[in-house]
């Protein structure tokens, strides 16, 4: 284990060094074991350490890779934060539990649903809030619809004024 994270510090070290000369936007991608072998192109994007990370499971929302795409090509589109509502479908203050059930729940959910799914920690307590509604209608209604699907959390779930992420196109 220290043998790897020595490696890492060198390979770290060396990659710090050869970073200044890329864009600033791109990211390099790393086998560590291949670390001899590194060569920079300008269209690598993303950092795995392969040893050290063998079973990692990478979750990504669907926005990041419009984005990145967007701006590969160019795109120009405005994200911001405004009030809105959202579904609450969880909320928990004991402490553990409460963030792993949480963070599953999110897991389950945003594999299941089309809709954007946060686990949100507002200390002390874990919430889980579904979606990116301006009115508290179309909230409502997605509300009804998420009950329907799933029966056993309808005693938890609720309409909240939040801030929301809007994208202009």
């Amino acid at each position: 284990m220290k043998r790897i994270l020595f490696l890492c510090g060198i390979l770290c070290v060396a990659l710090s060094a050869r970073c200044q000369s890329v864009e600033q936007d791109t990211i390099l991608m790393v086998d560590s074991v291949a670390a001899d072998s590194i060569e920079v192109e300008d269209t690598v994007h993303v950092v795995l350490l392969t040893d050290v990370m063998e079973n990692a499971v990478v979750y990504q929302d669907s926005l990041v890779r419009e984005l990145m795409i967007n701006k590969r090509l160019g795109i120009q589109r405005g994200v911001q934060e405004v009030n809105g509502y959202r579904v609450q479908v969880f909320s928990s203050n004991q402490q553990q539990s409460a963030k792993n059930r949480a963070l599953l729940l999110q897991q389950d959910l945003s594999s299941q649903l089309e809709e954007p799914v946060y686990a949100i920690s507002e200390p002390p307590f874990w919430k889980v809030r579904i979606g990116n509604f301006l009115t508290r209608e179309e909230a409502n209604d997605y509300r009804m619809t998420f009950v329907a699907q799933y029966p056993e959390l309808q005693g938890s779930t609720y309409v909240v004024p939040d801030k929301v992420i809007v994208i202009n196109k």
